[in-house]
């Protein structure tokens, strides 16, 4: 019980230490888990397709025939994002559930005012928190890692 009571006391840190190690831990198993060089491929083949549809955005039936050939490159990058999401779903469940449970109606940044996106009346919850953390964290380690 100790433990909760110090994750609660310092709810904002353990929520930004929290976010940093989920964030880690999902980049890496999405850099390991996935092929980078086909999906870095991917990438590029469907921004030439992208640009080739700008080129030709007043032919409709070009337009059209290049949408067709970016399909079958959306379905693999699909399938290569499927398996890390396979992986990190049912740990991301349980740790939110347990951050549910530990961080329930806490005001994790107070505000004078009520957030938009928070169900709390004057501040930011842990989701909120975590989300924001989370998007900070992940965009980083991306980078950091060179994550495609």
């Amino acid at each position: 019980m100790a433990i909760v009571e110090i994750l609660q006391q310092n709810a904002i840190l353990s929520i930004i230490g929290i976010s940093a190690i989920l964030s880690l831990a999902t980049t890496l198993v999405y850099k390991y888990a996935t092929d980078q060089s086909l999906m870095k491929q991917i990438r590029e083949d469907m921004k030439k397709y992208q640009e080739q549809m700008k080129t030709h955005k007043d032919d409709p039936q070009k337009v059209a025939e290049l949408q067709g050939q970016m399909m079958p490159l959306n379905s693999k990058l699909m399938m290569q994002s499927m398996r890390p999401m396979l992986i990190t779903t049912v740990p991301f469940l349980i740790v939110f559930a347990l951050l549910g449970k530990v961080f329930n109606g806490l005001t994790v940044i107070p505000f004078a005012f009520h957030f938009p996106l928070s169900h709390l009346e004057t501040g930011l919850g842990w989701v909120g928190t975590y989300v924001i953390c989370s998007m900070i964290f992940t965009t980083l380690l991306r980078k950091v890692l060179k994550v495609v």
